[in-house]
């Protein structure tokens, strides 16, 4: 369960306290407090597919690879319908 870091409304103190998301609407009017953040959390996110973040050194050593793989290679399975090389 996460740690949250709460304030009093009254006194301005802070303390710690393990408990789970569900819990906290009714320990903010328990405690008469609010959730103090110091940071926000930070998100790892993404547009587009990996093959489009790839330098072409690396999409060229893939090329490579494929080709030597012989004619039954499903390496790059998809790649009729996406233009890409046979």
């Amino acid at each position: 369960m996460p740690i949250y870091t709460f304030k009093s409304n009254d006194s301005d103190k802070e303390w710690e306290d393990v408990m789970s998301f569900t819990k906290l609407d009714e320990y903010y009017k328990e405690h008469n407090c609010q959730q103090v953040f110091y940071s926000m959390p930070e998100v790892v996110s993404q547009t587009g597919d990996a093959h489009s973040k790839t330098n072409d050194g690396f999409k060229d050593r893939m090329k490579d690879i494929h080709k030597l793989a012989g004619r039954k290679s499903r390496m790059y399975k998809g790649t009729k319908e996406q233009g890409g090389d046979k």
